[in-house]
């Protein structure tokens, strides 16, 4: 028997059939017309009949209520993904002055470009809900939100009249206008693209070779009519581990008593005592282990040699040598974070398996009855609360002075004891805290986080901004209240951004009295669920969307051509301002369509409700639009709580808060890593101690420039 061939009807052929069926539909047999009827719509589409299945077989998944997992969309993405690409420009070489107006036709670019789209969804919008106004609706619908339809519609070319292309053309020149304003870029405003991992972490050095060129067999004999040199680089990196030999000199000395007393060379140049690695190694390790988080037991193998094995324990123990020498300063960066004019930031929960553990005993049957008679107390009990660390400090320097009186009395068997040396979670605790009350009085948080905040320690700055980390039993809001406390009277007004949840917000009446707290959103979490539910509504949340890009254009369009106070102000009073206000519109619009239930209804009645906050950063040019810097800061923790020791003990954990804490604030100061650490770490501990805010990197930075 012969196969048939079946051919895919082509675009033209399925329009083709859909209209002969409406003009001679009647005359066709029963089963014929009704057969065809349910095919017409997929006859008649005008998108490709692939997609009009898809969108079919999706409606019906939902209405099943279910969604494949590989449709599930789990990332907002960013704003600014979805750029169009950018003409080239001439590889030529520009004045300062010429630069800047190829960046400002980049960003007329940019604007026209969004500008006709947002004109055609703004279209699209409109004939949805002319059409949605015509649907017949029973009773029995009326009271259920209203269906979206799934499909979405070609953006169509908008036929515009002369007066609306003219208008079109003013507001994108009136854009470049803005951008101009204010000339050159103000330093102060620059924004400082902190790195997840630190440049300049690594020690360049640069070394010159001379490669001479041979004459080949062939050639031999030949004229030399010209010599010259042509520049090539290699890089090279390799991990090398050095042993250094020290011939330590001793001396015995006897003095005029006969008493013998043995006196030696000091090794401080080359590392800590009581250390067998140098300073240069204790700067590496703090680089590879809390910034890179690469787990201590694989350095340890990295490391280790067949004459000297390196283990996890010891490398932990370095690190916990080089928080404490740093400590200092960290508190001293906390003091100056305390009297910034804005303060960003935001906080993850993370896993310590000390926290975990005793919250895991009282639970456990075994000590119901030491919890009733409240015998066991936690790991933190010594640093829970600034007074509980201040009773442990005077116990430890009472024991030191209990073994000082013994020594004095002739007993030299009085060694110093870890009695009498506070802990990291101690001296920290002493000024920040740890455990904290839960705002419904239902006793303390059991949850540990770890919170970032930044701000700038000289408003003009940007290279004195502060990354601040800390891990406690509280939220970002705690950490800012307790900063609060230690902040100048005088400067009563706050700037405080982050999102709006009620764990990040100052409640703490006292403060609130004693300083203005203006409240500042962050624009990416009101566009996250328009990004991540935008199937539900693929319209309305592609056009929410779109808007969105259009203020990340304008906010990449002011870093290109350089920011001052005239030129930011402008676009964000004029085009931003726009912007939020049709954002306004479009969520006022999606409210009638999507209840208090649905995600999408919450993320419009967020934005209406939010709205001061979400457009607060358009009056002050100072202020970020959005809060990702602090996001992007935490993005490691993830990297650590699978990978490194640092989860297994509170003290662990602040040794990695202190640790990058000063990493991180040196490279938003553009020190070199590296030969910052080694300086600090070089230093006299007792200076540190005496004058911590000279080391701090920005100041260390400023001194290293002015030499």
């Amino acid at each position: 028997m012969r196969t048939r061939v079946v051919h895919e009807l082509d675009d033209d052929k399925r329009r083709a059939i859909a209209a002969w069926f409406s003009a001679n539909g009647d005359s066709l047999p029963t089963e014929v017309r009704e057969l065809l009827t349910i095919l017409e719509p997929y006859l008649a589409a005008q998108q490709s009949l692939t997609k009009k299945l898809d969108a079919t077989m999706r409606d019906l998944r939902r209405a099943l209520g279910f969604t494949p997992s590989s449709e599930k969309r789990r990332h907002s993405a960013s704003a600014s993904d979805k750029l169009p690409p950018v003409p080239p420009t001439p590889q030529v070489t520009l004045d300062p002055a010429a630069k800047i107006e190829q960046r400002i036709a980049r960003g007329h670019h940019l604007a026209k470009w969004h500008q006709d789209k947002q004109r055609k969804q703004r279209q699209r919008i409109k004939r949805l809900k002319e059409k949605l106004a015509k649907m017949v609706i029973d009773k029995k619908s009326k009271s259920e939100t209203k269906a979206t339809p799934r499909e979405v519609e070609p953006l169509e070319d908008v036929e515009r009249t002369p007066e609306e292309a003219a208008q079109d053309a003013r507001a994108i020149d009136l854009f470049g206008d803005h951008l101009r304003q204010g000339g050159a870029p103000d330093p102060s405003m620059l924004s400082v693209n902190e790195t997840l991992m630190p440049a300049g972490a690594v020690l360049q050095t640069t070394e010159q070779h001379s490669v001479a060129a041979e004459i080949p067999a062939a050639l031999a004999g030949a004229r030399v009519a010209k010599i010259f040199d042509e520049q090539r680089v290699r890089y090279d990196f390799a991990v090398t581990v050095r042993r250094l030999e020290l011939d330590v000199q001793k001396m015995i000395l006897v003095d005029h008593a006969g008493e013998r007393h043995v006196i030696s060379g000091s090794t401080h140049e080359f590392g800590p005592p009581r250390y067998g690695v140098t300073w240069e190694a204790l700067a590496t390790l703090a680089v590879l282990g809390t910034q890179f988080a690469t787990p201590l037991h694989r350095l340890a193998i990295l490391f280790s040699t067949p004459e000297k094995k390196f283990t996890a324990g010891a490398l932990s123990r370095m690190l916990r040598y080089v928080a404490i020498r740093l400590l200092p300063i960290y508190l001293a960066l906390a003091d100056q974070l305390a009297d910034a004019d804005i303060l960003a930031g935001d906080d993850t929960s993370c896993r310590v398996l000390e926290v975990s553990s005793f919250h895991a005993g009282l639970a456990s049957a075994a000590v119901a009855e030491a919890n009733a008679s409240n015998t066991r107390k936690p790991p933190w009990s010594s640093y829970a609360t600034t007074k509980a660390a201040e009773i442990s400090i005077g116990r430890c320097e009472a024991a030191k002075q209990a073994r000082l009186q013994r020594r004095a009395a002739g007993d030299r068997e009085a060694l110093p004891t870890a009695a009498e040396t506070p802990t990291l979670g101690v001296l920290i605790g002493r000024k920040l805290g740890f455990e904290w009350p839960r705002r419904d009085g239902d006793g303390a948080k059991k949850a540990i986080h770890t919170t970032v905040i930044s701000g700038r320690a000289a408003a003009s700055d940007p290279r004195s901004l502060i990354v601040f980390y800390r891990s406690h039993l509280g939220s970002c809001g705690n950490l800012v209240e307790q900063l609060l406390r230690f902040r100048a009277k005088e400067r009563r007004r706050l700037l405080l951004q982050g999102d709006l949840s009620t764990t990040n917000l100052v409640t703490a009446r006292e403060l609130l009295e004693r300083f203005e707290i203006v409240q500042v959103a962050c624009y990416a979490h009101a566009r996250r669920p328009f990004a991540v539910y935008q199937d539900d509504d693929p319209e309305h949340c592609e056009y929410m969307l779109h808007l969105f890009l259009g203020l990340a254009i304008h906010e990449s369009t002011l870093d290109s051509v350089g920011r001052n106070e005239s030129n930011v102000r402008a676009v964000r009073q004029t085009e931003s301002r726009e912007m939020w206000n049709e954002i306004l519109e479009l969520a006022t619009s999606m409210t009638e369509r999507w209840s208090k239930a649905t995600n999408l209804g919450t993320a419009a009645r967020y934005i209406i409700n939010h709205f001061a906050e979400l457009a607060a950063y358009l009056d002050d040019p100072r202020l970020e639009a959005t809060n990702n810097l602090r996001e992007r800061m935490l993005r490691t923790e993830k990297l650590i709580e699978n990978s490194s020791m640092f989860r297994r003990s509170l003290e662990g954990r602040f040794v990695l808060d202190v640790v990058r804490t000063i990493l991180q604030t040196a490279v938003a100061a553009g020190a070199p890593v590296n030969e910052y650490l080694v300086a600090i770490l070089r230093a006299r501990p007792e200076d540190i101690s005496e004058r911590p805010a000279e080391f701090t990197p920005h100041a260390w930075m400023a001194r290293h420039n002015a030499e």
